[in-house]
């Protein structure tokens, strides 16, 4: 049936109901009909009162057959369609809870009336949500949306973020269209972007960090695309340069800076680090748009595509000239210092002959008037000075000569003259030295068994110097009744000559520090004992200059052990080769 050039429809009760009329109308008419036609028919049989209910019958029978017929076929097609419908409503349904988003279902004034399980999740909520959910700061621009979708009709699109019930924020893409068929309203389906937006927020909060990072600093960045010669410089690196920051650069501009004689060696770094693939790194000079010639300290790297050929050169500018000004300041100084230090050396050394011969006429004739060599001395008193001026010149010469060892030796003038040495009878000497200038203190200076027949290849002075030294300051040390012992002994490392005393001891900082020129192991302010400090520090450069060493032990229960050691190679007969600690 057609109305208005479109089909209609008819219901399965309208169906029936016309059928059944239809069939009725049919079945009056034509039995009336055939009665009046064929009455030879029904000759010799009268028409009687049973005509009415035969045919009245007859019409309900076939009425009944046909309706049956028309009823089945009906609610068959009937049940298929609502068969059809639980299925596809059941797909829907599995569809819609299996899907990865939200899908819902709102009336004209936006009320949710059907959600699944994935906006359930994205809302934080078990039950049906009205437009609260929308988060109050998206709300009115969200509603304004909705409403012109409504008034037009149209395609809802919109994101926004949802405001979940323990207070995390969900953003999501809301789709939706008109409902086609049935109330008004739209279906649509909302999908989750938290992950894509908290990407954002963490890729803008990293570009924030490092544009903060770049501009704080004094580091410029320096982007240059190989291909098209685009150089992006940072605002920083146009400041660092000079450069205009709206002004475009290119990567030839940035090579022009570069002085004539700095090309090569940039060009040569450059090279290497394509060549090795490390990252660049070269401190070089720029000539900067205002003309000035700075130093910068550039890093980065150049990236390569399949076939090895540069495509982009990424990295970093600093400028160092502050820092380059310094160093020539501080080499500048360095230099005059040194050159200072040698002059002064020089000077101690050449004047060796100048300092000692006076000295030595001041002790010569002290000792002369001390002695009364030519006549006695008027009065006693004159004797007990010229006597002082003795001791002091004595100890005033000591010093002397210590300072002039050292001058020789740090002005490389100090050489020695090897020979054989007898151990035992150069410390024999250095001892009785030792026991005659502290007769008064009952010192006892004895030397250890083992000593005989040890022989070396040594400067002899430079052995009894160092014998001198530290005999000389364990008995400085060492109380009044007190032992010093003098060892000498072969090991596995070389010959080992020790001095044992029974003094204090040396506290920690000074033995981390011994061997240091000038340094005292009394504090100046009470220091009881004289010396320049200078003792173990000749000691220790006269073992290097024979290629030995000096060690310093201090046990537990006081007292102090110094030893030094010659190398195997000094011994004689020679000794095996082993290595020397440094």
């Amino acid at each position: 049936m057609r109305r208005g050039g479109a089909r209609v429809k008819l219901g399965a009760a309208t169906r029936i109901c016309l059928g059944y009329a239809l069939l009725g109308i049919t079945w009056i008419l034509t039995s009336d009909f055939v009665l009046d036609v064929f009455p030879p028919l029904f000759s010799g049989h009268p028409v009687g009162p049973w005509v009415g209910p035969a045919k009245g019958v007859a019409f309900v029978i076939v009425t009944a057959l046909l309706l049956h017929r028309m009823l089945t076929r009906t609610f068959r097609a009937d049940a298929e369609k609502a068969q059809a419908l639980v299925v596809s409503e059941a797909r829907y349904a599995t569809l819609a809870e299996m899907s990865p988003v939200g899908i819902f279902q709102a009336d004209g004034a936006g009320t949710v009336t059907f959600h699944n399980d994935k906006m359930r999740e994205l809302a934080g909520v078990p039950t049906p949500m009205e437009r609260g959910w929308v988060h109050a700061e998206d709300r009115d621009r969200v509603r304004a949306c909705w409403e012109a979708a409504i008034a037009t009709g149209g395609f809802f699109s919109e994101e926004f973020r949802m405001a979940r019930p323990d207070g995390r924020l969900a953003w999501v893409l809301c789709q939706a269209a008109p409902i086609a068929a049935g109330p008004a309203g739209y279906v649509g389906v909302l999908i989750d972007l938290t992950d894509r937006q908290v990407a954002l927020e963490e890729v803008r909060l990293g570009k924030e960090r490092y544009e903060l990072a770049v501009t704080g600093s004094a580091v410029g960045i320096v982007d240059w695309r190989l291909a098209d010669d685009d150089l992006h410089l940072s605002d920083q690196a146009r400041a660092l340069l000079r450069l205009p920051l709206n002004e475009r650069a290119t990567g030839h501009a940035l090579l022009r800076l570069l002085p004539a004689d700095e090309r090569r060696r940039v060009f040569s770094a450059t090279r290497d680090h394509l060549d090795t693939r490390a990252p660049f790194d070269l401190e070089l000079r720029l000539r900067c748009a205002d003309g000035v010639t700075r130093w910068f300290h550039a890093r980065g790297q150049v990236v390569q595509d399949a076939q090895g050929r540069p495509r982009r050169a990424l990295g970093s500018l600093v400028d160092i000239s502050v820092r380059k000004e310094t160093e020539s300041q501080l080499a500048r100084a360095r230099q005059d210092a040194e050159m200072a230090s040698l002059s002064k050396t020089a000077f101690l050394a050449s004047m060796s002959h100048e300092l000692r011969t006076p000295l030595n006429a001041i002790i010569g004739f002290s000792e002369l008037i001390t002695q009364q060599t030519y006549g006695a001395v008027g009065d006693p008193r004159y004797a007990e000075y010229a006597e002082d001026i003795r001791v002091s010149g004595l100890h005033l010469l000591d010093l002397v000569n210590d300072i002039l060892d050292v001058a020789r030796m740090e002005a490389g003038r100090f050489e020695l003259e090897d020979k054989v040495v007898d151990i035992a009878a150069e410390i024999a000497i250095a001892v009785r030295q030792i026991q005659a200038g502290n007769l008064q203190r009952h010192l006892e200076v004895t030397v250890a068994p083992g000593a005989g027949g040890l022989h070396a290849m040594v400067d002899p002075t430079a052995l009894r110097q160092v014998l001198l030294n530290l005999l000389g300051n364990a008995a400085k040390f060492t109380p009044d009744g007190g032992r010093v012992t003098v060892a000498a002994t072969i090991r596995a490392d070389g010959l080992a000559l020790s001095v044992t005393d029974t003094g204090p001891g040396i506290s920690r900082h000074v033995l981390e520090n011994l061997g240091q020129p000038f340094l005292q192991a009394e504090p100046s302010l009470r220091r009881r004992h004289g010396g320049s400090g200078l003792g173990l520090f000749i000691v220790r450069r006269l073992m290097e200059l024979h290629g030995g060493m000096l060690m310093v032990d201090c046990p537990p229960g006081g007292g102090t052990c110094v030893t030094v050691v010659f190398p195997p190679d000094r011994q004689v007969p020679p000794g095996p080769a082993l290595a020397m600690l440094p």
